[in-house]
């Protein structure tokens, strides 16, 4: 009988002369060994591999921890230019930089710069506090 669409495509029907070769082959891994790829190279991308911006579905993915910035007027209005700044190096619009990012990349900054840090808190007065 020929199948249509109302048939159940994983009914057994299967006659004598139908003999099944590998009856509990692993599909993904039959799938694996049919497809073989027409190019030399078998390198595969991860998703590791992919830039963090563009993998992630939204700017907060991957980032559990909320942390609140309170900054003087001053800071607040230098990240703006930092921002801007940035942004002008990226080849982008200032609103195409997201600030949670931004300030991401100020820390990851900072811990391979924490000599600089130190030296701006001893500059607001933490000698003082030894």
């Amino acid at each position: 009988m020929k199948e249509g669409p109302g048939e159940d495509p994983f009914a057994e029907d299967t006659t004598d002369d139908q003999v099944d070769s590998a009856p509990d082959a692993d599909p993904k891994t039959a799938l694996e060994s049919d497809s073989e790829p027409d190019h030399d190279t078998t390198d595969t991308m991860s998703t590791n591999d992919i830039p963090y911006v563009i993998r992630r579905q939204t700017v907060k993915e991957d980032r559990d921890n909320e942390h609140v910035a309170f900054l003087r007027d001053e800071y607040a209005e230098l990240e703006d230019q930092i921002r801007a700044d940035v942004a002008d190096e990226l080849d982008m619009r200032s609103k195409d930089v997201s600030v949670t990012d931004l300030r991401e990349a100020f820390v990851e900054l900072a811990a391979e710069n924490p000599d600089a840090v130190a030296e701006i808190l001893e500059s607001w007065g933490y000698e003082h506090l030894k």
